[in-house]
């Protein structure tokens, strides 16, 4: 799957959303070609982030898919298995900005917790 359409099966999923989850959401969902690694990462264990949340003071709050990670981690899946890894990302990270809005911390916890537990 080429990044254009990875993309555009991003946008397909999000119009299915309820807009008010946006709600906050000033610098959107993008996409980037890097490969994100972890801070976790270990040489011949990496961990590779699929999305991140980002809230910034100055900017604002958005999220970030890295089309290169899903290709490193799912290189194998066909077009329907990567349309719900996307989606399961996206919700993932829809809910860190709910949560944040909200002033809970509930799933960046359960992350860090996660994330302790060696890689399978």
């Amino acid at each position: 799957m080429d990044i254009d359409r990875f993309t555009h099966i991003l946008g397909q999923l999000t119009q299915r959303l309820p807009t008010p989850v946006f709600d906050g959401l000033n610098l959107g969902i993008g996409v980037s070609e890097e490969t994100r690694f972890h801070a976790a990462s270990k040489p011949g264990e990496p961990r590779y982030t699929l999305g991140e949340y980002r809230v910034s003071h100055q900017m604002g709050r958005g999220i970030m898919l890295f089309y290169g990670s899903f290709m490193a981690v799912f290189p194998y899946l066909s077009e329907e298995e990567m349309t719900l890894e996307i989606d399961k990302v996206i919700k993932h990270e829809l809910t860190h900005h709910l949560e944040s809005q909200a002033g809970s911390r509930d799933l960046e916890i359960a992350d860090a917790r996660r994330l302790m537990r060696p890689p399978i």
